[in-house]
């Protein structure tokens, strides 16, 4: 089997091209990182997806395409967003089509769920009155337009992704713990750090991506709604550990695991985000400000995905826990 990974050099995308490697798959890796890309043991091309011709240049004929590749960030320019994350899409989405590709596996995001409100066990058709930022709303675009096209899509969207190559979660939460501390938020009426959230490891994501691209949806399912949600019959999946846990919990986890000297401080909800609206109001959009209500409410609110779906139709169990997840993370981080 042949697989093109787009976003070969982020996180998810690193450990997707190893596991499938390990499968006995071909993979051909796309990713703007050209230093990592060389680490790749595979065939590895360095370009900027918004290009549409560059894609088509570059492209080939695959089993699977999985498009791991986004701008993912709580801050920046609605263009930037636009670029690589609707305009890439629709680009890896026509070179795909034209070389004929078997299956597109689309990594989504849950952030499109999200708007300062606690919710637990969210399923895939909920959304919002308002996407909370330009990655939520640039990520729901590319959604839309997976789901108008005429190949045998899946579209993904799991939830705090964490584990080896971790670009984003660990590492934001490492810089916050340069301070000595990390910052569990105290909202009116509840506890500090006692928000409610689901995480992934990314060895439990790329065991389902590979699960997905083999898996056939049965037709009566497309029929089922209550049971499977889809766009234009392109199926739509809930993904994580299936392991809420409360902040403070995992704090605790990431702390002991990893080996961090450091301290949980309590700081009230309104302080912080009073802080955040300031620093957005003064920044400019080159640069993420130290604080944005967006990241700071992600630790604050109750939100917990509805993974039925997947558990249905993908025959999706997680084979790692949290535990084991940041265990694994850290005998990587000290080999690295």
């Amino acid at each position: 089997m042949k697989a093109i990974i787009t976003g070969a050099t982020g996180g998810l995308g690193r450990n997707l091209t190893e596991f499938l490697l390990a499968q006995g798959c071909e993979v051909l890796a796309f990713g703007r990182n050209a230093h990592i890309g060389s680490q790749l043991k595979t065939t590895f091309q360095s370009f900027n997806l918004s290009d549409k011709n560059a894609c088509l240049t570059n492209w080939q004929s695959a089993d699977f395409i999985f498009h791991c590749a986004a701008l993912s960030s709580p801050w920046g320019k609605l263009s930037d967003f636009q670029a690589a994350n609707v305009i890439a899409t629709q680009n890896v989405l026509t070179a795909a089509e034209q070389f004929g590709c078997h299956k597109f596996i689309h990594i989504s995001t849950p952030s499109i769920y999200f708007d300062f409100a606690d919710h637990l066990q969210i399923k895939e058709n909920y959304l919002p009155k308002k996407m909370v930022n330009f990655y939520a709303q640039t990520k729901y675009q590319a959604e839309k337009i997976v789901a108008q096209s005429q190949l045998n899509s899946i579209i993904i969207r799991p939830r705090g992704i964490f584990g080896e190559y971790d670009t984003a979660l660990i590492p934001r939460l490492a810089q916050l713990a340069e301070k000595g501390f990390l910052p569990l938020i105290k909202r009116l009426g509840r506890n500090a750090g006692d928000a409610i959230v689901d995480t992934t490891y990314v060895g439990n994501l790329v065991q389902v991506l590979f699960q997905a691209a083999q898996t056939n949806i049965p037709e009566n399912a497309f029929r089922q709604p209550e049971n499977l949600f889809c766009q234009n019959k392109t199926p739509v999946f809930n993904i994580t550990n299936n392991e809420p846990t409360k902040v403070i919990e995992i704090f605790r986890m990431i702390k002991d695991i990893l080996g961090w000297k450091i301290k949980l401080k309590t700081l009230p909800y309104f302080v912080l985000d009073t802080a955040a609206r300031t620093m957005e109001k003064l920044a400019t959009f080159d640069k993420e400000p130290l604080l944005t209500r967006y990241s700071i409410a992600t630790t604050a609110f109750d939100q917990t995905l509805d993974i039925t779906a997947a558990q249905t139709y993908l025959n999706y169990q997680p084979l790692f826990s949290l535990s084991d997840g940041l265990e694994r993370y850290a005998k990587h981080t000290a080999r690295h």
